[in-house]
């Protein structure tokens, strides 16, 4: 009896320490043992990693099928003021997570959190610290081993942030806030100061929605020879399509907008857009992702005027549709008089971002792009043909975190992630 007793409790204390992370228990097991089948029974609620039977011919990092990846995460000690959780309502819900956003300005990594709050360190001292601990393999409880982030002072705080723009010595932070029970989107501006930041406005929406506003992304653009902002707002209620708003030319919601960066005039550039969470600009190039219903993540090719389709065409579905009900949207766009996505992802990944990775990388990945991902916990690895028409093929590329935001460092050959479920940034080299 003693042996059984002595047996079952340090079965019951390595559940325990792999349950609340003691020591890196759970974070050493998930690195090593990708498919273990005790790691699926105990936290086979948590959906740590959905569809694990399901992964024949997928390598895990740091094996890709072409090329051997070095990923590493350091952990980063926000301000006290930056909430770990954030209240219900401000992300869509109560989720215990730590977004933020990054600029890679010259050699310092500029982070953004949630909440409106700027740090700025350099990316020396980031890679220093990366070469000290190896977090990729380890969560470190240790603040020592983290790398805190130094504060620039600014006069933009308790903001809810949807995300980040450097451009021409600026840096633009897109916002909601709410009035009156009602939410606004706006963006600030100001001048890369270390001293201090003087947030101007830069646009303010005259227009506001009852529901939460979710997402929405920023890319410099010139349009008919105007230098400009192209900024994209969500238009959706889950399961309860706004009309009203993604199809009516009077409203700003559910659009591509651009935004004068002289005058300040704004006009819709695109519409019939449901939640577009990324966007790349290259020349006259503008890709857009875009978070569907159930199912139906969409990357779209985005150009002046066009409708892409939402809430009336959508390869989704409603959110609680039963495998006997009909269809709610049209499973085509092109015959309603609406723009054909490039792709659309079904089941849905959760997009997040999208970037053009440079050819410096490796010569396996010439012309691919990178789009990243929430609740997949994945990117992946895209090619489209010359004329941007078609997606030539994908590869997933596990991490095993919601993925807010992506960098790519030129000189370093350097992919920088924000990493949102423990607040870290993923260092993803060659």
């Amino acid at each position: 009896m003693k042996i059984i007793y002595i047996f079952f409790s340090i079965l019951l204390l390595g559940i325990f320490s792999i349950h609340f992370n003691i020591l890196g228990t759970k974070d050493k097991i998930y690195s090593t043992y990708p498919n273990l089948e005790l790691r699926k029974k105990i936290f086979k609620k948590y959906n740590v990693m959905p569809n694990l039977e399901n992964d024949y011919n997928v390598d895990f990092l740091p094996k890709t099928e072409f090329v051997n990846i070095n990923f590493q995460k350091v952990k980063l000690n926000f301000s006290d003021k930056f909430k770990p959780e954030s209240p219900k309502g401000i992300y869509g819900g109560s989720r215990s997570k730590k977004i933020f956003f990054i600029e890679l300005i010259e050699n310092d990594i500029w982070i953004v959190d949630g909440f409106g709050y700027v740090y700025v360190n350099s990316i020396k001292e980031l890679e220093e610290l990366k070469n000290k601990v190896n977090l990729g393999q380890h969560y470190s409880s240790n603040k020592d081993e983290n790398l805190t982030l130094k504060i620039v002072d600014s006069n933009l705080k308790s903001k809810f942030i949807l995300d980040t723009l450097f451009y021409e010595k600026n840096l633009y932070i897109y916002y909601k806030e709410k009035i009156n029970n009602c939410w606004n989107i706006g963006i600030a501006v100001a001048k890369i100061d270390l001293k201090f930041l003087d947030f101007q406005n830069f646009f303010k929406s005259d227009e506001c929605r009852l529901n939460n506003v979710e997402i929405g992304r920023m890319q410099p653009f010139t349009h008919n020879d105007v230098k400009g902002i192209l900024f994209s707002s969500n238009s959706f209620v889950q399961d309860k399509p706004e009309k009203d708003l993604a199809q009516d030319d009077n409203s700003i919601y559910g659009k591509l907008n651009f935004i004068n960066l002289e005058d300040k005039k704004h006009h819709i550039f695109s519409k019939g857009h449901r939640s577009l969470q990324g966007l790349y600009v290259e020349n006259e190039l503008i890709l857009g992702v875009e978070h569907g219903p159930r199912g139906g993540d969409e990357i779209n090719k985005i150009s002046f005027g066009e409708n892409y389709g939402w809430p009336i065409s959508s390869y989704g579905e409603k959110y609680f549709v039963g495998y006997s009900d009909n269809p709610y949207y049209f499973k085509d766009h092109e015959t309603h008089g609406f723009k054909e996505p490039l792709f659309s992802f079904v089941p849905s990944i959760a997009i997040s971002e999208i970037i053009k990775l440079p050819n410096n990388f490796s010569n396996h990945y010439i012309d691919n792009f990178i789009l990243s991902t929430l609740s997949d916990k994945s990117l992946y690895r895209i090619k489209f043909d010359k004329n941007y028409s078609r997606v030539l093929f994908f590869e997933k590329i596990y991490i095993g975190q919601r993925i807010r935001d992506l960098k790519y460092h030129n000189d370093k050959k350097t992919i920088f992630l924000a990493l949102e479920n423990n607040g870290e940034i993923g260092i993803l080299s060659k």
